[in-house]
Parts: C-alpha cells; sequence; structure tokens
C-alpha cells in the first residue's frame, strides 16, 4: 500500500495529511510556520517535524512552501522533506500551488488571500503567479493588510471601536492596552500572521457599514483585483470566460469580502464572463493530489 504525504507550509500554521491508495485519512498534523524565507532554521525544522511526528512510513510526498521564489529554495525544501521522510519520493512545491490543486477542475484562476495574497494559473504544465511578495512589499488584499488597518482603528480610538474589534483585539493579546499589545505584536516570531487574525473582525464592522471598515475592504480588494487584471493580460488576454476560485481565510473570514469582491471583479472585467465561487477543500488536500501524482508518474 502506497502512502501520499501532503504539507501545507505557510507563515502561520504547517499542516500535514497522510492518505492511503483509496483515500483513507491515515494522519494528520500541525505546527507552526514554515515558511522558507521568513522563517528561522531552527523555528522551521522544529515545527515540521512536531507536524510530521506519529505520520507513517511515506510513499510520496509533497510540501507546497511559502517563500518557495527560486530554484535554489526549492532544493532547500526538499532537502527537509528528505530529512522528514528519508525513503520517500520527494516534491517541493510553492503553497499556491496546493490550493490550485484544491480548486474544482474548472478553475482558470486562483485568487489566495490569506495571511498574505496573489494569483495564480496554470500555462501549459507550470504554475505562473502574479502579486504576493510578502507584506513588506505586496499582499494587497491579504489578512495581514485587513488585520493591521483593525488594530490601527482600535489603537486610535479604543473606546469608539466596535465589539467586534474590542473582543478580538482582547482575545489576541491578552490586553486592552497599548503598550502591552504593540509589545506583544513586535515580539512576536510571524507579526503578518497575528495581525490578519483580525481580518475577521475588521470583516464585521464592513458588514455593519463602519465607515473605515468598508472604505478597507474597497481599497484592498480594489488593488487585488488590479493584480487580478494584471495577470489575466498576461497569461490569458484572449479568454472571454473565466473561471475565479477563492483560496484562503480571508474568504472564510466574512462572507462580505468575497461578495465584494465579485461585485468589483465583474466591474473591472466587464467585457468578460466571470464566475467566482470559494474552493471548498483546504490546500492541503491539493498537496496530496501533488503527492499521487508522483505516484501516478512513477
Amino acid at each position: 500500500m502506497s502512502v501520499y504525504v501532503g504539507l501545507d507550509c505557510g507563515g502561520s500554521s504547517s499542516r500535514v495529511l497522510a492518505l492511503d491508495d483509496h483515500g483513507a485519512i491515515l494522519f494528520q498534523g500541525q505546527s507552526g510556520a514554515a515558511n522558507l524565507v521568513s522563517t528561522p532554521e531552527g523555528r522551521l525544522r522544529k515545527n515540521l517535524a512536531n507536524a510530521t511526528d506519529g505520520c507513517p512510513k511515506a510513499t510520496f510526498v509533497c510540501g507546497c512552501f511559502a517563500g518557495l521564489i527560486s530554484e535554489e529554495v526549492r532544493e532547500r525544501g526538499e532537502d527537509l522533506l528528505r530529512d522528514l521522510f528519508p525513503t520517500a519520493g520527494v516534491r517541493a512545491e510553492p503553497d499556491y500551488t496546493a490550493a490550485f490543486y484544491a480548486a474544482p477542475p474548472e478553475t482558470d484562476l486562483c485568487v489566495i488571500a490569506g495571511t498574505g495574497s496573489l494569483v495564480c494559473s496554470r500555462s501549459g504544465n507550470r504554475m505562473v503567479k502574479s502579486g504576493g511578495r510578502g507584506y513588506i512589499l505586496g499582499d494587497f488584499g491579504s489578512g495581514y493588510h485587513f488585520g493591521r488597518e483593525a488594530l490601527i482603528h482600535y489603537l486610535d480610538n479604543p473606546a469608539g471601536s466596535s465589539l467586534a474589534v474590542r473582543n478580538a483585539v482582547r482575545d489576541l493579546f491578552r490586553s486592552e492596552e497599548e503598550g502591552a499589545i504593540v509589545s506583544a505584536l513586535y515580539r512576536s516570531p510571524t507579526p503578518a500572521g497575528v495581525l490578519a487574525k483580525l481580518a475577521k473582525a475588521l470583516g464585521s464592522d464592513a458588514r455593519d457599514g463602519i465607515p473605515y471598515a468598508v472604505e478597507s475592504v474597497n481599497r484592498n480588494l480594489g488593488s487585488l483585483i488590479e493584480v487580478v487584471r494584471s495577470h489575466i493580460g498576461k497569461n490569458m488576454p484572449n479568454k472571454k470566460n473565466l473561471s475565479i476560485s477563492l483560496a484562503g481565510g480571508v474568504w472564510k473570514a466574512n462572507v462580505v469580502f468575497k461578495d465584494r469582491f465579485t461585485e468589483l471583479v465583474k466591474e473591472v472585467l466587464d467585457d468578460r464572463e466571470v464566475s467566482v465561487g470559494r474552493v471548498s477543500r483546504p490546500p492541503l488536500y491539493g498537496a496530496v493530489e501533488l503527492a499521487r501524482e508522483m505516484g501516478h508518474r512513477s
């Protein structure tokens, strides 16, 4: 019996799933961040070891990593996988590949908005992507940007913030005091991931029509849609019917994000027929599909 293992390794967490030939779940694991660029080496290895602890011996393994930005980094990712699964066939792919493989087969374009964001599609036998670049240089429409703006709004006027934002900040930082909140954020090993947890509260404010949140949704999703438009222009300029799949935590945080994205993207791409839907399967299942693909090719 073959064992197929997928890893979805992002800037906030790492998840592992092992399936057998019949699709039965043999193992599930989870730990902290494993971004190949931003997570410190020691923490990355520890998190991967914790996430895979107890996983059965694998036949084929695919790790889909945030931060896989070059062939050199890909080789590093595959070396990490070989250390964990020394007898398995391994491959390392960017994390967005897992999201695309988890999407419905008719998907033309996958728009990912979690802690970070990017747009990807298939071009022949390879994946192409636009956007990303991390929270310092990009990630428009990501949970990081929405959460950052929710926290700034709270810090500027705690008493005037909504109950949803006040509760989210208190639950996240265990404090309502600015000094303690700022200190905890800057001490965090993954500040972008911490801030992304406040995106749900901003979505609640936007749904309730609170101006700062409505403006944030329109501005940030507008910037993300510009990435979508540029990607389509470069990679599928003549395609008139587009199926867009949305993956990542932002789209699950509040329906206002998906609904407003759908409205805006149809306005911008008014010369095309556009359908928008959420990916129902976690990216982890896409990583396992990639491991299965290795088995089919062997």
